[in-house]
């Protein structure tokens, strides 16, 4: 750990140092266990704002031309004030992060991180320097000026600033011009209102209070960082982890530490992020993001033996004396290759059976401290196409019941989402891979188009020509869809997103999977610029099914919406034209006010051109669906009901 020498570093800014002066000092891990030292906490600028290492090591050396230059930056300035303040607290030296490591070496950087916890934890005080406060006072309430970091200080909305708000056990916050505005304990119920985090944390540390991993992943979940990986790496000291930094890594570095954990405790609220989702699902039952455990800053552990007294009264005799025999399960969990090994107690549930979900409640052992509800639980959805998904209703329909019975299983919990998973290699290699996104990446200036189609409708011809996809094999089968998928193509500077849904076929099951996901883009403020939905005129001279699907389709879109929709023609070449024309005139008659508000009757010739010509009719203008303002305004159950009656 290298330290500013303070006094050196003030009398070499008011004059007073020789050139041979050393700035910075080493510390090895004994000399450091003596060493009083002030840690500086703040928000990094630009770059080219901020002192770094060789600039901090060759300060006293350099010319004056370079050496003024330095002197004018924010960051200097920041050194400068914090060494000052450290020398009226008698403390002769300070750590600050901009200069204290040489981030030239990987194998440094990396120890800095991973110690930077303790390194905080063991200081004798904490500056928190608050750029963007020109008050005497710690602001204690949603502010205007602060209004692009939610109403408070940017101090509170960066990853790093959180260790170094827990960690210390002295901190003190000065405004912009180093006046000092109060402290951590004495602000601590104002810090509990911004962070999320208890008093009782803020006061006594972590090592006493003993938050939960879901509630300490919500501490983090408003909070940026500048790289991506730093969402992971900036909470490894609060859970006591270490792993090696691998920039580049993107989204698994949040995995990854999430792994860790669960190397290092039994905790099982790890698993409650989302709990409060109305809809969704998830191939992986670890989080992507700590966005994830946003509303989790009161789930707390169960303690194993209490946990076991609370499903009693729903265990029958040889699960209680198999739970009773088998404690032991309930303490590990395990990660392995073929996912998390886990025991737990799950109820089958009868609640979703009118949409045809099998699944089963798998009950943790932790619980809402504020809801007087019984423990977390977790949908577990089983089908016949994939492995175990984790899937978000509305509460009321996944809640545990104390009626019915428990009973205990080992499973695998899946912790990657594969149908997500990147290519990597040579470009040459990727030729045919979509550009796919998740769901949850889909943003509301995207130009996003909603494709539906039975099957052998050529609905994946019409989005692999809006992607340029090479041609299919004429003898290759195109396997059903049975989940909802997202690909992207940009265009003139717009991206298009091509939402490609299960095969259209008359039954609850992809009722529920289609609308769900309307409901789940809509609620983030999504709405659609086009519904393209294909269909084969050569099987459509079966009236009564294809009759069916329009009427379906009608309901699903709604009048308002009409005009975003686009009815295409495929598999033209199987029929002649009169033939064709014969099965169009009556399929259009039942469908007069749907065309009369709008909606249109294309033709795809199974062209690139073709495919983006429908596209640019629709225009820019972007609509809510019938059924995405229904799933709004009614009960999520009750809209399965009316789909129901629809199919």
């Amino acid at each position: 750990m290298r330290l500013i020498d303070v006094k050196a570093f003030v009398d070499f800014v008011e004059g007073r140092a020789r050139p041979e002066t050393r700035l910075l000092v080493e510390f090895n891990a004994i000399r450091l266990t003596h060493t009083s030292y002030a840690i500086l906490s703040h928000c990094w600028g630009a770059p080219e704002d901020e002192v770094q290492f060789t600039e901090m090591e060759g300060l006293t050396t350099m010319d004056t031309t370079t050496r003024d230059d330095i002197s004018r930056r924010s960051g200097y300035r920041k050194i400068y004030g914090s060494c000052k303040q450290a020398l009226g607290d008698k403390l002769h030296w300070l750590w600050v992060d901009t200069c204290c490591i040489d981030k030239r070496s990987s194998a440094e950087l990396s120890e800095a991180i991973n110690s930077m916890f303790v390194w905080y934890a063991n200081s004798e005080v904490c500056y928190a320097f608050l750029h963007d406060v020109n008050t005497d006072v710690l602001p204690t309430k949603h502010h205007a000026d602060f209004a692009e970091f939610n109403g408070w200080p940017g101090w509170f909305s960066r990853g790093w600033t959180l260790q170094e708000l827990v960690a210390p056990e002295h901190v003190r916050f000065f405004n912009k011009e180093w006046v000092y505005i109060g402290d951590k304990n004495d602000h601590a119920h104002t810090l509990n209102i911004i962070t999320r985090i208890s008093v009782d944390v803020l006061v006594k540390g972590l090592s006493f209070s003993r938050p939960s991993v879901a509630q300490i992943m919500s501490w983090a979940a408003d909070r940026t960082t500048t790289r991506e990986e730093d969402r992971a790496y900036s909470l490894l000291g609060l859970f006591g982890v270490h792993m090696p930094m691998l920039y580049g890594e993107g989204k698994n570095a949040f995995l990854r530490l999430q792994l860790e954990i669960i190397r290092s405790t039994n905790d099982q609220s790890i698993f409650a992020w989302g709990w409060r989702k109305a809809i969704g699902r998830s191939r992986s039952f670890l989080a992507e993001d700590p966005s994830d455990f946003q509303d989790c800053s009161n789930i707390e552990q169960i303690d194993r033996r209490e946990f076991v007294r609370t499903l009693g009264k729903s265990l029958s005799r040889r699960e209680l004396r198999k739970v009773t025999a088998a404690e032991e399960r309930l303490r590990t969990f395990t990660v392995t290759n073929d996912g998390i090994q886990i025991w737990l107690p799950f109820q089958h549930t009868a609640t979703l059976e009118p949409c045809q979900l099998s699944a089963k409640i798998a009950i943790l052992a932790c619980n809402n401290a504020q809801e007087a509800s019984g423990p977390i639980t977790v949908l577990v959805e089983t089908t016949a196409f994939t492995s175990l998904s984790r899937y978000f209703c509305p509460r009321t329909m996944n809640n545990w019941d104390k009626e019915k019975s428990v009973e205990f299983q080992q499973i695998f919990l899946p912790y990657r989402d594969d149908s997500h998973k990147k290519v990597r290699g040579p470009l040459t290699t990727q030729t045919g891979v979509r550009a796919q996104i998740r769901m949850t990446d889909i943003k509301a200036d995207d130009v996003v188009i909603l494709f539906l189609g039975p099957m052998g409708s050529k609905k994946s011809d019409f989005i692999d020509k809006l992607t340029f996809q090479p041609e299919r094999n004429v003898r290759e089968i195109k396997p059903r869809t049975h989940r909802t998928s997202a690909q992207t193509h940009v265009r003139n500077g717009k991206r298009f997103v091509f939402i490609d849904t299960p095969t259209f076929e008359p039954d609850v099951t992809t009722i529920r999977e289609i609308s769900m996901w309307l409901d789940f883009i809509y609620r983030r403020s999504i709405k659609l610029t086009g519904v393209i939905y294909t269909h084969d005129i050569t099987t459509d001279k079966d009236f009564e099914g294809a009759k069916h699907n329009f009427r379906i389709l009608s309901a699903i879109c709604g009048m308002e919406a009409a005009d975003r929709m686009r009815l295409v023609t495929t598999t033209l070449d199987d029929l002649d034209e009169s033939d064709a024309s014969d099965v169009e005139h009556s399929l259009k008659a039942h469908l007069d006010l749907f065309l009369g508000a709008g909606a249109r009757w294309e033709k795809f010739p199974d062209a690139s051109d073709s495919a983006w010509g429908i596209l640019e009719g629709l225009g820019e203008e972007r609509k809510a669906l019938q059924v995405q303002r229904e799933m709004v305004e009614m009960n999520w159950e009750l809209h399965w009901i009316s789909a129901l009656r629809i199919v």
